[in-house]
């Protein structure tokens, strides 16, 4: 179906019969390459526009579609392959994307620089599940930033990351939260004796991504964590390039592209292929049973997407978030595997014995299925 010249997209739209479809579909591929009337597209220009391959029923005015683009639309600019995957379609009603076909990322993508097997090697555990946290909430000091830090590393946290809403407020500003929160990480693996990894928050402006990534590697942070959709997505490549250390997303901002059933992206596609081919070494989503929306079935989709073979990429690590304690810790297990990372924040602060006591308790759950 792909050749090297172009690349495939999958919408499921909705309308009424085949011909009906096959309409929305022309009017898809106009909008996302000529973007002007048909009969007004000059002869040079006709050879931007994409090929309807395919048109399949899935259910009841429902209709699977795959186009066929050539890759001339974006010539290696991953910014606009963006567009062309969503562009002005995304003010449209009831295109759903369901697949992109690896052509789009054969030559300019190349996935996870570190991935799972490298923060694995960062943290030397070759087979069990991570467990992760988060520094929280906004306005305590770096100090107390610094002390949870502390206490987690101290219980044997393996990742230990901000909270995605600390920025750079006066309260905690990132170069001093980021340097207290290190020195107490270190001082913790002291006691614990195991290496703990601290993600500090980077996203801000895009003009100052970079800047912040720079003084995170130079402060002697382990990672980082970025909200893409706010940075914009191309800054999980950017970063990837740097290879310095891991990035790990944060969904913050998407839900919009993700959780309408007609419209957008699969969940699976966006944070799973997508955002793994863009070079995210772990990904956050929402978990089924939180707070948020998606299924289980969802769920365990998006770890299929960040593990399995794709153009060589390395795996991703899948880390769902929301919903997820102590006592809800096996069945996740259970479910998802050791080739996870379980994200609990809240539920940790809750615990009556303090943050070290509430992080060992969480290791050893996850050394038991080692």
């Amino acid at each position: 179906m792909e050749n090297a010249a172009h690349f495939i997209i999958t919408y499921r739209i909705s309308a009424g019969s085949e011909d009906d479809a096959a309409l929305f579909a022309e009017k898809i591929g106009t909008e996302q390459s000529v973007e002007m009337p048909l009969e007004a597209v000059p002869k040079s220009g006709k050879p931007s526009l994409p090929d309807i391959i395919e048109i399949t029923q899935a259910e009841e005015n429902l209709w699977d579609t795959t186009l066929s683009y050539p890759k001339t639309l974006f010539d290696g600019d991953i910014t606009q392959l963006i567009n062309v995957l969503f562009g002005n379609i995304s003010m449209l009603h009831n295109i759903k994307l369901i697949d992109i076909g690896q052509e789009a990322f054969r030559e300019h993508f190349h996935g996870p620089e570190f991935g799972i097997k490298g923060i694995r090697k960062k943290l030397n555990v070759p087979n069990r599940a991570l467990s992760c946290t988060a520094l929280k909430p906004i306005g305590l000091s770096p100090g107390e930033l610094a002390e949870n830090a502390y206490q987690f590393t101290m219980g044997g946290i393996d990742l230990i990351k901000d909270d995605h809403g600390l920025a750079n407020q006066k309260s905690a500003d990132f170069r001093a939260r980021v340097s207290a929160c290190i020195q107490a990480v270190r001082m913790g693996e002291q006691v614990s004796g195991k290496k703990t990894l601290y993600f500090p928050n980077i996203t801000t402006s895009p003009a100052y991504v970079l800047d912040r990534f720079h003084e995170a590697v130079e402060l002697g942070a382990d990672g980082v964590l970025i909200s893409p959709q706010l940075t914009g997505i191309e800054m999980l490549h950017t970063l990837s390039n740097r290879g310095h250390i891991p990035v790990m997303a944060h969904p913050a901002f998407s839900g919009s592209f993700v959780i309408h059933p007609t419209h957008g992206f699969t969940p699976q596609l966006y944070y799973g292929t997508l955002w793994r081919a863009l070079g995210a070494d772990a990904v956050i989503y929402p978990n089924a049973g939180g707070r948020f929306s998606f299924t289980r079935k969802t769920c365990g989709e998006i770890n299929d997407n960040l593990r399995t073979e794709f153009l060589g990429f390395k795996s991703s690590f899948p880390t769902p978030a929301g919903g997820i304690n102590l006592h809800s810790l096996d069945e996740e297990l259970s479910y998802y595997g050791n080739d996870t990372i379980y994200l609990i924040g809240g539920s940790l602060y809750k615990q009556p014995d303090g943050l070290q006591s509430a992080t060992s308790k969480f290791q050893n759950v996850l050394k038991s299925y080692e």
